[in-house]
C-alpha cells in the first residue's frame, strides 16, 4: 500500500476532480504553495500554465510538492482511516458507534433568547462560538452567512470577529459554502485561534493538514527553503484553528432548489425567506411568520448535489465537537469527540447559559442518528485504492508515512547531513512520529448487530446512559 502514502497533483485531478467525487471544499486551492490552481466554478483548476494539461503541475513533477493532494478529503486516508491518529491518545475515554468515536453525546439548547431567535435548532453552535469569543478562547470564527453583498439565501464563507457577525451566521441554507477558503482571510488578518464550523468534508481536510506526516515534502531535488515554504502551507492554516465544530450533513442541494422550487414554483421571493430547515420535509420559514413545507424526497431527487454521494461521513466524525438536529425540535444533538472538545464544552457549560438533556430522553433522535449514519456509510461507490473507498485499507499511521518517505530517499544524491537538514525543516518544532498505538483499525463497531436476517427489522442499540457517555462530563440532573 506504499502508493497510498504520497498522492500527486495528477492523482487528485484525475481520481477526484475528473472522476466526479470532488466535494468543492477548496482546501487544495487554499494550501497550494505555488499558485498552480484556482477555485473556478466551484472546482480546482490548473491555471499556472494555460497550454498544459488539466492535471499538470510543474512543481509536482519537478522538485516535488503535492501538498494539495495530501489534504484532499476524497483521497486516502479518509475519515475512517484517521481514527487511530485522531483518537489514539484518548482510547480509554472514547466510545465507538456507527456515527464515529465519541466521549459524550447528549441534547442541549441555549438559554440566550437573542440566539434562539435565529437558531436552526437549539442554537448551540452560535452560543458556543459567542461564548468562546467573549471568553478569549478564540479571536474569530470561520462560518457561512448571507452577507450584505450576497444574493438572498446564498451564503458565502465569512470570518466573524464580533458577536453580531457570529449571530448573523446562525442557521443553515443547505447549499454548499466552501468555508475552508475563509482560512486565507484568517491568515491575512493574522488571527491566531479561530473556531471553525463546517460540514464533514470541510472538517476532514483540516484534520489532514494537522496529522499528515510532513516527511513526504523531502525530495531529491528540493532545498530546505522549498520545504519550509511548503510546510508552511501544509500546517499553517490548521495551526490557526483552535477547535472544529462539525455539522451533521446527509447532503446539500444545488442553488436551483432556491431559484426554481422555492422562488419559481412556490412563488416565494427569496428576499422573504427568513429561515430554512429540513425535518423529514423541507421547511421554509417566511419573514411574515408563515411556514411553507414541501417534500424532502422531491428536493433530494431533483436538487441533490451528485458529489455528496461520495461522502460516508454523516456526523463529522473527526470534529472536536459535532452538532445536528436530527429527530429533535428546538434542541441540538451534541457529540464531544476529542479531549479538546470536552474541555471546551466543560468551560462553556459553567456559564449556566445552556440547558442539557441526556440522550436517553430522545430515543427517536438516537435511532435516526444511527439510521442516517449507516445509510451514508453504505451509499458511497467503490472506486480505486487511492479514493479510500475499498474495504480493508489500513488506518493512517504517521510512522508509516515517515517510513515511506525515508524509503523514497534511499538513493538520494543528498548527503546524510543534507537529508537531516531537510527533515528538520519539514518537521519544524513538532516531534517526529514514533508509531501510533493501534485502536479501531479493522475492528467491528462494539454492540453493532450487523445486517439483520432477510425480512427482519434492524435492532438498534439502546442510547447510552449518562455514565456511559450519554450526558456531558460531570452531568447532574437539572431543575426544570
Amino acid at each position: 500500500m506504499n502508493e497510498l502514502h504520497h498522492h500527486s497533483f495528477k492523482d487528485m485531478m484525475n481520481d477526484v476532480v475528473d472522476a466526479g467525487s470532488c466535494c468543492e471544499c477548496g482546501s487544495c486551492v487554499l494550501v497550494c504553495p505555488h499558485n498552480v490552481i484556482e477555485y473556478i466554478d466551484a472546482k480546482p483548476k490548473q491555471t499556472a500554465k494555460a497550454k498544459a494539461d488539466f492535471d499538470f503541475c510543474g512543481i509536482s513533477v519537478g522538485v516535488g510538492c503535492d501538498v494539495c493532494a495530501s489534504v484532499c478529503p476524497r483521497l486516502w486516508p479518509r475519515e475512517n482511516h484517521l481514527k487511530d491518529a485522531t483518537f489514539g491518545e484518548t482510547r480509554s475515554e472514547t466510545y465507538e458507534g456507527i456515527f464515529g468515536a465519541y466521549q459524550h453525546i447528549f441534547m442541549a439548547r441555549t438559554k440566550r433568547d437573542d440566539v434562539m431567535e435565529r437558531a436552526q435548532d437549539g442554537g448551540i453552535v452560535t452560543a458556543l462560538l459567542a461564548w468562546a469569543l467573549e471568553a478569549g478562547v478564540i479571536d474569530g470564527a470561520v462560518v457561512s452567512a448571507v452577507g450584505e453583498d450576497d444574493p438572498p439565501c446564498d451564503p458565502s464563507p465569512k470570518v466573524a470577529t464580533t458577536y453580531e457577525e457570529i449571530r448573523a451566521s446562525a442557521g443553515s441554507w443547505y447549499t454548499y459554502c466552501p468555508n475552508n477558503l475563509a482560512l486565507e482571510e484568517v491568515k491575512e488578518r493574522d488571527l491566531k485561534k479561530v473556531g471553525f464550523v463546517g460540514v464533514p468534508c470541510q472538517v476532514t481536510p483540516i484534520r489532514k493538514m494537522e496529522l499528515i506526516d510532513p516527511a513526504f515534502l523531502v525530495s531529491h531535488k528540493k532545498r530546505p527553503q522549498h520545504i519550509e515554504k511548503q510546510r508552511g502551507f501544509l500546517r499553517g492554516f490548521s495551526e490557526r484553528v483552535a477547535f472544529q465544530i462539525g455539522l451533521f450533513c446527509t447532503e446539500v442541494f444545488t442553488f436551483d432548489l432556491m431559484t426554481e422550487k422555492i422562488e419559481k414554483d412556490l412563488g416565494i421571493p427569496l428576499t422573504e425567506v427568513a429561515k430554512f430547515n429540513v425535518k423529514g420535509e423541507v421547511l421554509v420559514h417566511k419573514k411574515d411568520g408563515e411556514l411553507v413545507t414541501f417534500s424532502l424526497q422531491e428536493a433530494m431527487e431533483n436538487y441533490q448535489r451528485p458529489e455528496c454521494q461520495h461522502c460516508a461521513d454523516f456526523s463529522a466524525e473527526l470534529a472536536d465537537i459535532a452538532c445536528g438536529g436530527v429527530g429533535t425540535r428546538g434542541w441540538t444533538i451534541v457529540v464531544l469527540r476529542t479531549e479538546k472538545g470536552k474541555e471546551i464544552w466543560s468551560e462553556f457549560e459553567k456559564e449556566g447559559l445552556v440547558e442539557i438533556r441526556p440522550i436517553q430522553e430522545n430515543r427517536r433522535a438516537w435511532n435516526i442518528l444511527h439510521i442516517l449514519s449507516r445509510r451514508q456509510r453504505n451509499r458511497v461507490p467503490t472506486m480505486g485504492n487511492r479514493s479510500g473507498t475499498p474495504e480493508g485499507l489500513p488506518q493512517y499511521d504517521p510512522f508509516d508515512g515517515a517510513g515511506f518517505a525515508a524509503q523514497s530517499m534511499v538513493d538520494s544524491p543528498k548527503t546524510p547531513e543534507e537529508l537531516e537538514e531537510c527533515l528538520a525543516t519539514a518537521y519544524g518544532d513538532e516531534a517526529r512520529p514514533a508509531g501510533v498505538r493501534g485502536f479501531l483499525a479493522g475492528q467491528p463497531i462494539p454492540d453493532d448487530p450487523g445486517d439483520p436476517p432477510p425480512g427482519e427489522k434492524r435492532k438498534l442499540p439502546p442510547p447510552p446512559s449518562p455514565d456511559q457517555g450519554g450526558a456531558p462530563p460531570g452531568w447532574e440532573p437539572q431543575e426544570s
